[in-house]
């Protein structure tokens, strides 16, 4: 991009966009989202370093890893600035951000251990830059493990970029909540929402927390995978089958798995290039969930500039549009794009397969747990 805009500009133009209601300003919004645009831009290669670095450490242990990067999108930065209002767009960590999904919770700590040696990810003071998710969840039961690094941007000058790394399972969990999300129009992924669907993915989390205690439990089959779980549901302790027993009874009202084949049956790809697994680049993808549609739009990898212009275009075009998700993403390649991101095409398949697996349990009377008032 052309344009070129101060560090006090950038800190100046979200702080506008604290001030704004983004549905009644719109050419105050526009003049924000330039600024925006050029600073997520700015963070484009080092982004990129980012992501090589997380390759580089991750397939040394997990050789079928996934591996996305993405710039943050213009709504997403709008509400983080809403949640904290005392951050500034200069110092947002995770503009850009880039993730590894792997196989098991063992593989992920192995990579964490690898990168967590790393100078990128050491403040000045030389303390780690991380946020544990995994040992401490998040309210809504989100895991995962994230490092925030210092990597160069091409023009001599450092830019912060978040890495995530989560398992498989921890993946499905994070992304069919955005699915709900996105359908619903809840904001679940901000712990606000139903209470129902909050205290769903909450306890789903904690079974699939549990599922992941079983050794191996990525290589089994589906009906291993069941054995195993079952029994250590029926041996674990009152809370443990309390959640499991919470996860049934809020399914049944809400009807999830019915409702999440729905919002997939939906949605139709309009651009079947998607498909395709032989481009490095990016896809602009445009969800509507009015008219059902996803769109994708291509690029090569050596078309960033131009993508980057179209995805702030159809940022300008969706803004105040709740029905409407823009996202720019890349992948290693665009056969990978559906499984780095299945919340754009309404992918749920496995996370409802692993649900089931939590309410076919048979639970024994729970009754009173009498030991709950000591």
């Amino acid at each position: 991009m052309n344009e070129h805009y101060s560090g006090k500009q950038v800190i100046k133009a979200g702080e506008q966009l604290l001030r704004l209601d983004i549905l009644e300003d719109e050419n105050a919004v526009n003049a924000a989202l330039d600024v925006v645009s050029y600073w997520r831009f700015s963070h484009e290669t080092a982004l990129e370093n980012a992501l090589n670095l997380l390759k580089d450490t991750t397939l040394q242990i997990d050789k079928k890893a996934i591996f996305a990067k993405r710039l943050k999108r213009f709504i997403s930065i709008f509400r983080k600035l809403h949640r904290f209002p005392e951050m500034k767009l200069k110092n947002m960590q995770d503009i850009g951000g880039c993730r590894a999904i792997v196989a098991n919770p063992k593989k992920l700590l192995k990579i964490v251990r690898k990168l967590r040696q790393r100078s990128e990810f050491r403040n000045g003071n030389g303390a780690i830059r991380f946020k544990d998710y995994i040992s401490s969840p998040k309210e809504d039961g989100y895991r995962g493990y994230h490092l925030i690094g210092q990597f160069n941007n091409g023009s001599d000058a450092d830019r912060n970029i978040e890495i995530q790394i989560r398992t498989r399972l921890q993946h499905d969990w994070a992304t069919t909540l955005e699915i709900v999300d996105l359908f619903t129009g809840q904001a679940l992924k901000s712990n606000q929402g139903e209470q129902n669907w909050k205290e769903f993915f909450s306890n789903v989390s904690r079974q699939f927390a549990l599922m992941e205690e079983v050794h191996l439990f990525d290589t089994l089959s589906l009906d291993e995978k069941f054995r195993k779980y079952n029994d250590l549901v029926l041996r674990s302790d009152f809370e443990i089958k309390s959640s499991c027993d919470k996860v049934q009874k809020v399914e049944r009202i809400l009807n999830v798995a019915t409702h999440l084949e729905a919002y997939s049956n939906s949605l139709k790809i309009v651009d079947g290039r998607i498909s395709e697994n032989a481009i490095d680049g990016y896809a602009l993808i445009v969800v509507d969930v009015e008219s059902a549609t996803v769109t994708t739009s291509l690029f090569n990898k050596n078309e960033n500039e131009e993508a980057e212009k179209r995805y702030a275009l159809e940022e300008k075009q969706a803004t105040g549009n709740r029905n409407l998700v823009v996202a720019l993403v890349s992948t290693t390649a665009v056969g990978g794009i559906k499984e780095a991101y299945p919340n754009y095409f309404a992918d749920s398949k496995d996370f409802v397969e692993h649900l089931i697996l939590i309410t076919d349990v048979e639970l024994p009377p729970l009754g009173k747990n009498i030991f709950s008032h000591f």
